[in-house]
């Protein structure tokens, strides 16, 4: 007999259609799964034959052929377990139900249980453009399936359970889509428990309000991380369509929370200067989304910059600036989101010290009376300090927006301690959000960092004195275009803060300061 049953597979984050087509026919016993499936999958052959036997039914003593249509892509991921054992039921005549138009996802245990399952909010959220309106999942992913709006979802928990809810003689409640309501977390890092830094803290407030890449300079300790892990606090509170959309890729990696699957609060990814290209990126056999992918709409920020090897940053030059991740493989490729802050920190020096008092006794420690702070002075070669600086190449840096560099506070600073919080800023980060969603209306561009070439003069009109300005900083300062156009946008963003309009010399003049990066080394 024949029998099919509809599922599906990801791509990337992105579900494809898949039927499960089984065939019971008189022969040989033997199982056999084709179709271009997975290690995973193939395996499932030993977990479905169990399952089936430990739920109650017979597993047919005849030859069973299982296929998995299209047969010209790849098929991963144990999620086709219960697809596969309910065909092999229909096609043996345990399931008389009806069965069309819907599709069914999870991974079966040894004693029949139907356990969760990686990646079920896509797999949930594409099935209206497929044309199915319900789906049945394992009871695990329960809070998953709340956040799908157009598709009657279904939870069970062990295979006897679908089977009987099938043939009409259990019922099982589908599951409502829950209201979301926006929240302003309470647990992030303030800035006011940062002494000093206020020429930092604006900065910030710049590179938050228009989604400005930023690199931070300083000596150790002088308060790089610490400044960039208070970023999220002044970004705006996630919209139901970006907590989805992030949650779309953290549930395709397995990394959502059971009990709260939808986030809520903008990532902040930090990953560690050993990280592959493929891990920062994305890729891998399974194509999964790496780390630019994971800080979408969030920050990502990579502490002790020069570590990172050269093949990482490179790799990162075109998610920078396209805001996507392209995995491209033979049979195709993956587009990732991938539209995140940058912040990367880093030392002026191997020693971090660079930049202090070059006349100094090499290691010693001296107490500045003015600003009232104990520094060190840099030990470095010139040599070993241009090789340190090389391992980011010119390319690269002309994707950032804002060069800060960053001392340590004072002694005075210290003992007073806060300054300018997190709540003050951001009031004037939702100001300019606000007057770019204004501006840019319903359309793809959302921050002020997005706006093409060719728009700029419609975004950004400029007087002649500021055009002058700027004409001067190209010639002086040896500015490429692309970076040209970055201060024209970071000055967009600096008056949007102060709630003007237009462009004023002073906020272009605020950001070339921001340019000066070889000055501030």
């Amino acid at each position: 007999m024949y029998a099919k049953i509809r599922s599906g597979v990801l791509q990337g984050i992105e579900a494809r259609d898949v039927f499960v087509e089984t065939v019971v026919a008189f022969g040989f016993p033997a199982f056999t799964i084709v179709g271009l499936p997975d290690a995973a999958i193939r395996e499932s052959r030993d977990r479905v034959r169990m399952a089936i036997r430990n739920a109650g039914f017979s597993f047919p003593d005849k030859r069973v052929t299982v296929n998995l249509s299209p047969a010209d892509i790849r098929k991963e991921g144990a999620h086709l377990d219960l697809p596969i054992a309910l065909s092999i039921l229909k096609a043996s005549g345990y399931l008389d139900g009806n069965v069309d138009g819907m599709a069914f996802f999870g991974e079966l245990a040894l004693d029949g249980r139907v356990t969760g399952i990686s990646g079920a909010l896509p797999l949930l959220l594409d099935l209206p453009e497929h044309g199915i309106r319900k789906a049945l999942i394992p009871e695990q992913n329960r809070a998953e399936a709340g956040l799908v709006k157009d598709v009657e979802v279904y939870c069970a928990g062990t295979l006897q359970e679908v089977v009987e809810f099938l043939c009409g003689k259990r019922s099982l409640q589908h599951i409502g889509w829950q209201e979301y309501v926006p929240v302003l977390p309470d647990h992030l890092p303030d800035f006011g428990t940062v002494s000093g830094q206020e020429g930092a803290k604006r900065a910030l407030q710049i590179a938050a309000a228009g989604m400005h890449n930023v690199l931070m300079t300083g000596p150790p300790g002088s308060g790089k991380t610490m400044l960039a892990r208070c970023v999220p606090s002044i970004m705006p509170p996630m919209s139901y369509e970006e907590s989805r959309e992030v949650s779309r890729i953290y549930s395709a990696c397995g990394l959502l929370d059971a009990e709260q699957p939808l986030i809520r609060t903008r990532p902040f990814r930090s990953p560690d200067h050993t990280i592959s290209p493929q891990a920062m990126i994305g890729g891998g056999r399974r194509i999964r989304p790496g780390e630019v992918s994971l800080a979408h709409l969030g920050v990502l920020f990579l502490d002790e910059l020069p570590e990172f090897s050269g093949r990482t940053l490179e790799a990162l030059r075109k998610p920078v600036e396209d805001e996507v991740s392209v995995i491209s493989r033979l049979s195709g490729s993956v587009t990732l989101p991938a539209k995140f802050l940058l912040i990367g920190a880093m030392n002026p020096c191997p020693c971090g010290f660079a930049g202090w008092d070059p006349a100094g006794i090499p290691g010693s420690l001296e107490t500045n009376g003015e600003s009232g702070f104990l520094h060190r002075v840099c030990t470095c070669t010139p040599s070993a300090v241009a090789r340190y600086r090389r391992r980011l190449s010119g390319p690269f840096l002309d994707r950032f927006d804002i060069f800060l560099f960053v001392s340590p506070p004072g002694l005075e600073e210290i003992r007073r301690g806060g300054g300018t919080s997190s709540a003050d800023l951001f009031k004037g980060v939702c100001r300019a959000r606000a007057m770019q969603n204004e501006r840019f209306g319903d359309g793809a561009l959302r921050f002020n960092s997005q706006i093409p070439p060719e728009e700029l003069k419609k975004y950004c009109p400029l007087d002649k004195d500021t055009e002058r300005l700027l004409e001067m900083a190209y010639l002086r300062n040896g500015m490429s275009m692309r970076a040209y156009n970055r201060v024209i946008r970071t000055a967009r963003t600096i008056a949007d803060l102060e709630g003007r309009e237009r462009i004023r010399l002073e906020d272009a003049a605020e950001a070339i300061s921001y340019r000066k990066q070889e000055e501030s080394w």
